[in-house]
Parts: C-alpha cells; structure tokens; sequence
C-alpha cells in the first residue's frame, strides 16, 4: 500500500490496465481449476482496491471513478473474449459454473431474447428488484469505504459479462451483438454505480479520518451525475430494450449455437 501511495496518476493507470487484463485471465483459470465462485472477483479486486482507496484517501474522487471505470472496461474486455472463445461448446459450461448468477443471468437473458418476456424490458419486473440492489450496494460501499461495493461490482460484471461472452459465440461473433451486446442503458449503469459507490465511500473514509462526516463537493458532484445515470437507465431500459435491442439480436443468433446453449442450461 505504502507503494501505491507514492505513484503518480499516470503509473497507476498503466499498473491497472496490465493488472486488469491479467488478474482476469489468472482468476479465471484459477477459478476452473478450483470450482470456485469467488476466486475469480476477488483476484480482479486486487487489481483496483488499493488505487481506490487511495485516490478516496487524498480526496481524488473523480480520479478514483476514472480508475474503477477503466478497470471495469478491461475486465469486461478480457473476460467476455474468454468467454467467446469457448461459448457453449466443451468448457463453455464450465466458466458458466465459476460464475456467481452465470447461468441464471443468461437463462434469463436468452429467453428474452427468444420472446421479448421478461424483466429486461418489463418495468413491472426490474424496477423493484433495481431498486433494492441499488439499496444494497449503497449500503454496502458505505459501511465498508468501498470495498464490498467493489466487490458487488465484480460479481455484476462478471455474470452480465459471461452473458455478453456467449451472446457473441452464439450469433458467430456479429459485430451487432459486438456493439449491442452491452446495451446503452447497462453501459450508463456502470459510471452510475461508480460514481454513487465512490461519493459514498468518500463520506465513510472522511469520518474514518475526521471522526465526522464530511460530504465534499466532488462527492455532491458524483451524487448528482450517479442519480442522472441511474435514472436514464430505468428509463431507457424500459422503452428500448423491447424495441430495438430484442428483436435485432434475435434476428442474429445463430439456432444451433443457441441450442447448444440451451443444453448447458437444462
């Protein structure tokens, strides 16, 4: 940590854009040679927690945002082309297995596709359910400085990102599923979650630090755009999610692939 003090913005950014892509790959073979759920998120944490903290620390808020959302940027980029390579194919199902929700979340996901029901594009079934992880996460990056809503983020990540990995293997890598595979509202989401998650971690360092709570101007800066963001989603969540994004994805998939996939989730 003592390290990670003295490094400048710049090093930090190299250090977890290597990390990033790294401690993904290590933490998912890891996992699948373990059967393990959390190996794979807590190994990706170690990339990004001690700049978090850090940054949090000397009250650099908009600089710990910009590192947390660049390591969720590699980390869905690494792990979703893992995913891709195997889809569900012999070991597909298996990286399934590693992931907290995976085959829940695509189950879900891929009968949305094929029918246009569900909570993805139904508000009479998100938002309750939005909502109250929105609570939870609130509530965790407050009581913990950040870490467990981190690690929140990391398990979201990873199901949503094995869901966006099988998605491209079972329309044969369609650059619109490349492209709309992570749907504007999702991609809002992250910098919303962000945001709110570091603003929240900063009140609970501050008292850590001062023995009183401390809400600066970056922290109301971060609140602000996090609310915005997280509005936008619901909001384009319901509107085009069964409008545009079902119906083009699965005009793309191709049917054998994607009774493979069926297979795995049986």
């Amino acid at each position: 940590m003592k390290i990670v003090w003295r490094l400048s913005i710049r090093a930090q950014i190299i250090i977890i854009l290597v990390n990033s892509v790294i401690f993904t790959i290590l933490g998912t073979y890891l996992a699948l040679f373990t059967s393990s759920k959390v190996v794979l998120p807590v190994i990706q944490l170690l990339a990004i927690i001690p700049f978090f903290v850090k940054n949090v620390w000397d009250r650099r808020l908009w600089e710990a945002s910009s590192l947390v959302l660049i390591w969720a940027l590699l980390v869905t980029a690494t792990f979703a082309f893992l995913v891709a390579q195997y889809g569900c194919s012999s070991g597909g199902d298996d990286i399934g297995d590693i992931v907290y929700n995976g085959h829940k979340y695509l189950d879900e996901m891929i009968k949305w596709i094929q029918t246009g029901k569900g909570a993805e594009g139904d508000p009479s079934l998100f938002v309750k359910p939005k909502i109250i992880e929105l609570i939870v996460f609130s509530m965790a990056s407050l009581i913990t400085a950040g870490i467990a809503g981190l690690a929140m983020g990391a398990i979201l990540l990873n199901y949503m990102n094995y869901y966006y990995g099988i998605l491209i293997w079972i329309t044969n890598y369609n650059i619109k599923a490349i492209l709309l595979g992570w749907p504007i509202y999702a991609i809002l989401r992250v910098p919303g979650y962000i945001f709110l998650g570091t603003a929240l971690s900063s009140i609970s360092i501050e008292l850590i630090k001062n023995r009183k709570i401390i809400i600066n101007e970056q922290a109301i800066s971060l609140l602000k755009y996090a609310f915005a963001l997280i509005i936008l989603d619901f909001i384009l969540k319901a509107t085009i999610a069964n409008a545009i994004y079902q119906p083009t994805l699965n005009d793309i998939i191709d049917p054998s692939r994607l009774e493979a996939c069926l297979e795995i989730l049986k």
